[in-house]
């Protein structure tokens, strides 16, 4: 009972990280809609809001629960090249993906909202960093969800491949 919940919980938080993939394309779409317009700020906030909440959630949940699965499984463990590549691959991943959030995402968010400023409302331009540095994130919030989506597929497809 107990592994089943770990597992339901981790397919939980990978369904929330997927949630990403799918919602980032939009809040993108809106943000170029609404260039030079008074609604830009808050879409800009509310992209990074949603790409903070929902992938803190989903990554912390998946690498708590990840962690907890493999200590208590008898047949996994941690970076086993020689056996089960498909979970040494998704380790692998994750690493890759918290490396991108924590060297890439993290400090360009941030300078997102330096450059977003606290008033939404504002109708001064944003400055040319911060659109630079939206395109930066796109780029790394793209590759992230690519990631993240390979992690999906290798889970639920590993019984199938030899």
């Amino acid at each position: 009972m107990y592994y089943l919940t770990l597992t339901t919980l981790h397919i939980i938080f990978a369904g929330i990280w997927l949630v990403n993939f799918i919602v980032e394309p939009v809040l993108r779409k809106q943000i170029i809609i609404n260039n030079n317009k008074s609604g830009e700020r808050k879409f800009i906030n509310l992209y990074l809001l949603f790409l903070n909440l929902f992938g803190m959630v989903g990554s912390i949940g998946i690498l708590i629960t990840g962690i907890v699965l493999v200590i208590n499984s008898g047949f996994y463990g941690f970076f086993q090249f020689t056996a089960n590549h498909w979970l040494t691959t998704k380790q692998v991943i994750l690493i890759v993906i918290f490396i991108l959030i924590g060297a890439g995402i993290i400090p360009t968010a941030k300078k997102i909202r330096s450059a977003v400023g606290s008033d939404l409302d504002s109708t001064q331009p944003i400055s040319e960093d911060g659109y630079k540095s939206l395109e930066k994130i796109y780029l790394l919030g793209r590759i992230i969800n690519i990631l993240v989506l390979v992690n999906f597929i290798l889970a639920i497809t590993h019984r199938y491949i030899l």
